[in-house]
């Protein structure tokens, strides 16, 4: 396994965000095992202290908890959506117990670079973390490939993100277009094209991610 692994493509820091004690060690040990990379990686009990080291590092890879739970899921995102605007080079891996169809798009859509679900095998997880050095594109193993949804075309756009963000929290498209700024022919081209790409068909399947993702 250690050939495989090219230096060259190795991020800056490993970081482990799971609040599962016996589930982050699990993963910790598991990357410990390479030699290659055990000295990039550090576990990280919260979420809220994920933001600070992830400054830290340009290029990190952060292996992220996705819970079923609403409350933390909504924080998850959050902090998904935080890399992708603040830190880029952050690649986000989603560690998922959540199946939910709807949540799988979003996540995808938000650019995480792997979803990996948490009922994979030891070396399937593995593999994939060794791919995602490398890779560019979105990675997912097959328990999450038989449920995403083929309608996905590409990543959800800034504008994209700020209409979806507004039309979660209940907002109509003439309160967005107003509280954004825009036209509100724009802002309902971006509400189209989001919900295209998240594989939402009626305002209700929205307004159902929008609870789950907030918590509601």
């Amino acid at each position: 396994m250690e050939k495989i692994i090219s230096t060259n493509s190795l991020p800056g820091k490993i970081m482990v965000v799971v609040p599962c004690v016996l589930t982050a060690a699990g993963i910790v040990h598991r990357l410990k095992s390479m030699p290659k990379i055990h000295k990039l990686v550090s576990n990280i009990k919260r979420i809220d202290e994920a933001y600070g080291e992830v400054l830290k590092a340009t290029d990190s890879l952060v292996i992220l908890n996705i819970s079923e739970s609403s409350t933390q899921l909504a924080e998850e995102i959050k902090f998904i959506n935080w890399c992708r605007t603040v830190q880029p080079g952050a690649a986000i891996v989603a560690y998922t117990r959540n199946h939910k169809l709807s949540v799988l798009n979003y996540i995808s859509a938000l650019g995480a670079r792997v979803i990996i679900s948490q009922y994979e095998s030891s070396s399937t997880f593995t593999d994939l973390i060794i791919k995602s050095f490398s890779s560019r594109s979105m990675l997912s193993s097959p328990m999450i490939k038989n449920i995403l949804d083929t309608r996905i075309s590409g990543e959800l756009t800034v504008c994209e993100v700020q209409v979806i963000g507004q039309l979660f929290l209940g907002h109509n498209v003439s309160q967005v277009a107003q509280s954004l700024g825009r036209d509100i022919r724009t802002v309902s081209a971006h509400k189209r094209h989001a919900m295209e790409k998240l594989g939402l068909q009626c305002e209700k399947d929205l307004h159902v991610l929008g609870c789950a993702l907030l918590g509601k």
